[in-house]
């Protein structure tokens, strides 16, 4: 048996000002919400913002999947009229599951306070951890009732850490402030918004839609990208694996290519070496002639459908030449597959490329993963969703 390990990171962008709701004017339909995100061109993560502070402020971050918490960096220009530290051994702290008091010896200042609680901040790319400060301060998020992004939403006290500048460098976008974490973890993203809209009917569920303009849902489908086209009706579903960690694990039975079975070892990333006739492009081992690919599917003679059968032999994920294939250089596609090296926790690791344009949805609920394969012969994208037409604040 080997499992397959669904990691990567994804940046949250800027979008307009708009309306704001507060708990007491949401109504009890309100269940689901989005976040749009955005492809960063230098990095190939994908960018968005997120709402927080008072007065209500956009920033970006950097969002592990498996990342248990969302930290930004207070040290500089960090100002909320709603910001606070909760104390050690408080009841925000036994939420955040710390017991460590962190002490600062600086200038009091957001994420710099004696008697407060700590916790480890990690940037997901560097590995790079820092103690930092636990707070909670106004976090704001899109609702959605349909194919259209509605007003803001407010949570009051989002749990989150003040963490040092140094985890920000080197390999993050320039203007990006922290890391969200989506994993299942008690202070996560998701976690947190289902414990506050839990008395609205929300689902702690969540769906990645990734695109160069994708989007993230909260809560359960259906997933409208227009009136009347719900994206959520393909997904086929599997058992999904949370660690101790809170990472997320799927089971993959085997996998073939072109309908064939091939054994589950490391000579997988490597297959049809003999047939290339072009020369590799690092990092990729196998490349070939792009004249024959679909400029739009990547599909050709040449481009293998991949599957991964999972806990049944009847359920598979199947990936066709939109995700298995990347244009390295003009005229040369390559297999978007590399060797993970010999120190990976997983066999297999899903990467953002892999699930461009296939809906994955997260369902703690139902302790399974919902996937659609590519939505390109669904004739949508993960590109669709009208967020132009959300109200502008009058």
């Amino acid at each position: 048996m080997a499992s397959s390990s669904l990691s990567f990171l994804l940046i949250f962008l800027s979008i307009s000002s708009f309306p704001l709701l507060s708990q007491s004017q949401t109504s009890s339909k309100l269940n689901k919400f989005v976040l749009p995100i955005h492809q960063d061109n230098k990095t190939n993560l994908y960018v968005a913002n997120i709402y927080k502070r008072t007065p209500l402020l956009q920033t970006p971050f950097v969002v592990d999947l498996n990342g248990r918490l969302l930290w930004v960096t207070c040290e500089q220009n960090y100002l909320s009229s709603t910001y606070h530290a909760p104390r050690c051994y408080s009841t925000q702290c036994a939420r955040a599951n710390t017991h460590y008091c962190h002490t600062c010896f600086s200038k009091a200042r957001p994420g710099c306070h004696n008697n407060t609680c700590g916790l480890m901040s990690v940037n997901p790319v560097t590995g790079l951890t820092a103690m930092s400060e636990l707070a909670q301060d106004v976090l704001s998020i899109y609702s959605t009732q349909g194919s259209n992004p509605g007003p803001l939403v407010k949570i009051p006290r989002f749990l989150f850490t003040c963490a040092p500048s140094l985890l920000l460098q080197p390999v993050l976008p320039g203007n990006v402030q922290g890391v969200a974490g989506l994993g299942h973890s008690p202070i996560s993203l998701p976690t947190q918004l289902a414990s506050h809209f839990g008395y609205a009917g929300f689902a702690p569920t969540f769906a990645l839609c990734l695109a160069p303009n994708g989007v993230i849902f909260f809560g359960d489908s259906p997933y409208y990208m227009f009136p009347g086209l719900d994206i959520s009706l393909p997904l086929g579903y599997t058992p999904l694996i949370i660690s101790p960690l809170g990472e997320y694990y799927i089971e993959v039975k085997s996998i073939k290519i072109n309908n064939k079975d091939v054994p589950l070892n490391t000579t997988l990333l490597s297959i049809d070496r003999r047939g290339i006739g072009v020369k590799p492009v690092e990092p990729f081992e196998v490349c070939f002639n792009s004249k024959s690919i679909d400029k739009r599917t990547r599909v050709g003679p040449k481009v293998p459908n991949i599957d991964l059968v999972l806990h049944d032999q009847h359920v598979i994920w199947r990936i066709y030449g939109s995700n298995s294939v990347v244009e390295a250089t003009p005229g040369v596609s390559c297999l978007a597959f590399v060797d993970g090296g010999l120190n990976t926790r997983a066999a297999i690791v899903i990467g953002a490329y892999q699930m461009e344009n296939n809906l994955i949805q997260f369902d703690m609920a139902r302790s399974r993963l919902g996937f659609s394969s590519s939505l390109l012969f669904f004739r949508t994208s993960c590109n669709n969703l009208n967020f132009s037409a959300i109200p502008l604040r009058e």
